[in-house]
């Protein structure tokens, strides 16, 4: 006897699965099968297409982006290869779902759990000996015909063989004479079958069948002939003791006997799992229809535009009661443990709109508490038998779903009947009505806003301020009514333009260039613009735009409401110019009131100026004079004069009347310029003037005039508080020291005796003095200075032991900052 070959172990290959997984496999499978780790699925099919060892199983990893596509393609090329899809344990589901609806996928796939990796060698060695069997099977049956009248003469090792193979198969194999009597089964058709060989032997084959499939069974064998094409394979449905149904896919093919005699093969294969895959398939065809005819109805219904929302809601509950099978549908609202009818179909006498229950008593005080829909079939028969809306309403089946209207509790969305329901909610049923559910809710979100945006678009269009809306690019898309008014152009005449034409040409291109820097980059723009009507009238507008953005924080649109201020304006021109006249009545009323001092101070180089004068005439007309005598005298005579001269130089700039001029300015040449004015005053009223001017004291940006005339009217004020008090206390401290970064703050200290609380708090009102000649403006009109350089003037103290006023103000910077543009 011939030695056989060593027979080349089988072939799994692993295809992205992980390396430890890996090592496990083959650990426990080698040598008895050959573990190939591939790492990508092209060296599978190449190793496929070139004609390699032939792969026996497939395991593909997870690290695979489409492992449904790699299976397609590796059962493209041999649709009997086992292969097993590691997955996810919560995945495995859906991805059996995925498996049934992938085309050109044979019956050899199964997906395989993560965590149960411990059975996954003997799975493979089953799978790996079947497919090798199968193989061996095929090549052995490959002639259409087999004489099995030679079996006797075959040698015993092949005879051996053949019946190992045929015991081993996967598949049934069983052959009758013609009049269907059994001759011979292996234990794969026993099994299917559910009968042992010695009670099958001569029966007839059709007695193992059910009954009602004996007859489809007699006429397959009877198609069965030789020379006539063979029939195809048929599905015969058994059952098992259980009521299990189970599948089984018989073919059949003619035998011919040396004798002459003829009998059939047949070949049987339980295709149980195909055939619940094709069932899953249809009753997934059937969800998928339920699904698109439900969406046709919402499409139907949410594009209907003459419907009101409840109009909407009304045909989405008749559409649910129809989807359903059931006819009461109900849509409540919930407020706490309230449960509130919003709309009903088919259930107005047991649910009529409006009505209240307490939300216990209702299927829906469960609903609500759940995230996924609740469904009963027949609540007689479940725990829900006692609830009270079995009880009381008498209603069976139920299905319902909590409404959320942006992620808060809403209500509830159901469909009941007082009879039981003949089927099982499925989960296409349950899918749907959450659909239902998401809709309802965003239809109600919808009417929230619409109802907001309402109110806000009335609240627009009564609005006393112009409103104007642009997008992006400054295009106006809105303006309301008080817009109109105010421009005088019509709605039609601006939407789609830009805001230029608005105009007044006061402002610069530098202003606008400031304006969009600031709300092109999200902040708020809030002044005031000179903007020319239709008419070509110009007026002043107090405006404010801001930004609107998206819920990524991008700018979307810019919003401009502003309110005219021409009169408000004017006022204020009329005023300012009032203060002014004030102002500079105060000036020369303080003129007036130094003229004493003033003709001191005037007298002294007059008087100089003649004595020099008539000194150097006597040394002129003297024989003996000195020339240089005389021009020393008529230089003193000029020194003198220009100190007069500048004497009058500060009067008449003092006295002067003009307009604001704010310059940058050094207060300390302010103070020594109203230091001058005052030393003749201060002379004759025996005070002692002091100075404490910090160093680096920062410039203001003012109108030296009206800071000198504050300083001034402080300062005589200091100096009369002090006339009634002995000479030594006669001191006046102007004092001027750095205020915060850039500001400063002056301080005017007497040394007098204050006054009392009741004086102090009406100091500043207009034309109250407590000096006899006085005419009480002096102090006010020193605060509207102030204030107008956005300072502040007060009384920091005063007591028996003298009184101190401050004012502070702020440096050029913050004032330039702080001053509108005049334009």
């Amino acid at each position: 006897m011939t030695a056989s070959l060593p027979e080349i172990p089988g072939l799994v290959s692993l295809v992205g699965v992980d390396r430890a997984l890996a090592r496990l496999l083959k650990n426990q499978l080698c040598p008895a099968l050959t573990v190939e780790d591939l790492n990508d699925q092209n060296k599978l099919f190449l190793h496929m297409e070139g004609g390699g060892l032939p792969v026996d199983a497939v395991v593909l990893g997870m690290t695979l982006e489409d492992p449904v596509r790699v299976a397609q393609r590796i059962h493209v090329h041999d649709k009997h290869i086992p292969i097993l899809i590691l997955s996810h344990p919560a995945d495995c589901d859906q991805l059996k779902r995925t498996l049934m609806f992938s085309p050109f996928l044979g019956n050899e796939v199964t997906p395989w759990p993560t965590d149960e990796v411990d059975g996954l060698p003997a799975i493979l060695r089953q799978a790996a000996e079947r497919r090798r069997l199968r193989i061996r099977y095929q090549n052995a049956l490959s002639s259409s015909q087999i004489r099995l009248e030679k079996l006797p003469l075959l040698q015993p090792e092949a005879s051996h063989y053949l019946d190992q193979l045929l015991d081993h198969a996967p598949i049934g194999v069983v052959t009758v004479d013609q009049a269907g009597a059994i001759l011979t089964l292996n234990r794969q058709a026993q099994d299917t079958l559910r009968v042992a060989e010695r009670g099958a032997l001569g029966r007839l084959l059709s007695d193992l069948f059910p009954i009602a499939e004996r007859e489809r069974l007699c006429a397959l064998l009877g198609r069965c002939a030789p020379h006539v094409p063979r029939p195809a394979a048929e599905v015969f449905e058994f059952h098992a003791a259980n009521g299990t149904p189970r599948f089984v896919e018989t073919g059949c093919t003619p035998l011919t006997y040396r004798t002459g005699q003829r009998g059939i093969m047949l070949i049987m294969q339980d295709v149980t799992d195909r055939i619940r895959a094709e069932q899953e398939r249809r009753r997934a065809e059937d969800e998928l229809r339920l699904h698109a005819t439900v969406l046709r109805g919402f499409h139907e219904i949410s594009s209907n535009r003459s419907l009101t929302l409840e109009e909407k809601l009304n045909r989405l509950l008749k559409l649910g009661c129809e989807q359903f099978g059931l006819p009461i549908g109900i849509l409540s609202q919930v407020n706490g443990d309230i449960f509130r009818v919003l709309d009903s179909v088919g259930g107005e006498e047991l649910f009529p709109v409006g009505s209240t229950r307490e939300l216990k008593q209702t299927y829906c005080g469960g609903t609500v508490l759940s995230s996924e829909p609740v469904a009963l079939e027949h609540a007689g028969i479940s725990e829900w038998r006692g609830h009270p809306n079995h009880t009381r309403s008498g209603l069976e089946a139920y299905i319902g779903v909590r409404v959320q209207v942006e992620n808060e509790l809403y209500g509830t969305l159901c469909f009941a009947s007082p009879s039981p329901r003949p089927k099982p909610f499925s989960s296409a049923d349950r899918e749907i009505l959450k659909l239902m559910s998401q809709w309802v809710g965003s239809e109600l979100r919808r009417e929230r806003a619409d109802a907001h945006m309402r109110k806000l678009s009335g609240a627009l269009e009564q609005a006393a301020d112009a409103v104007i809306i642009t997008d992006r690019e400054r295009f106006i898309e809105y303006v309301n009514p008080a817009f109109e008014t105010l421009t005088g152009y019509r709605e039609e005449e601006v939407i789609g333009q830009k805001t230029y034409f608005l105009r007044s040409g006061l402002h610069d291109n530098k202003f606008y260039d400031a304006l969009w820097q600031v709300i092109g980059t999200g902040g708020v723009y809030r002044g005031t613009l000179v903007n020319r009507k239709k008419d070509g009238s110009l007026y002043h507008e107090s405006k404010t735009i801001s930004p609107l953005k998206d819920d990524q924080g991008r700018i979307t649109h810019f919003i401009s409401t502003g309110h005219d201020i021409t009169e408000l304006v004017r006022a204020e021109e009329q005023d300012r110019q009032h203060r002014a006249e004030l102002a500079h009545v105060a000036r020369l009323s303080t003129l007036g009131e130094m003229t004493s001092g003033l003709a001191h101070e005037l007298n002294q180089p007059l008087c100089a100026i003649t004595t020099y004068a008539q000194t150097a005439l006597r040394v002129l007309t003297d024989a003996d004079g000195s020339a240089e005598r005389a021009r020393y005298g008529l230089e003193q005579v000029v020194r003198q004069a220009e100190l007069a001269s500048e004497i009058f130089r500060r009067l008449r700039h003092f006295a002067r009347k003009g307009d604001m001029n704010r310059r940058r300015v050094c207060l300390k040449e302010v103070i020594q310029e109203v230091a001058g004015f005052i030393h003749a005053d201060a002379q004759h009223s025996g005070v002692k003037v002091e100075l404490a001017v910090a160093r680096n004291l920062p410039r203001v940006l003012a109108d030296p005039i009206q800071i000198e005339q504050v300083l001034l009217n402080l300062a005589r004020n200091a100096i009369d508080a002090m006339a009634g008090v002995e000479e030594p206390r006669r001191q006046l401290l102007i004092k001027a020291r750095r205020q915060g970064r850039r500001g400063v703050r002056m301080e005017i200290h007497d040394r007098g005796r204050g006054c009392t609380q009741e004086v102090a708090d009406r100091l500043f009102e207009p034309f109250f003095t407590t000096k006899p000649d006085g005419l009480g403006i002096g102090l006010g009109i020193s605060q509207s200075i102030i204030e107008a350089h956005n300072g502040r003037l007060w009384l920091e103290g005063s007591s028996d032991q003298g009184a101190t006023f401050c004012f502070t103000l702020p440096g050029d910077e913050d004032q330039a900052h702080a001053i509108p543009s005049s334009d």
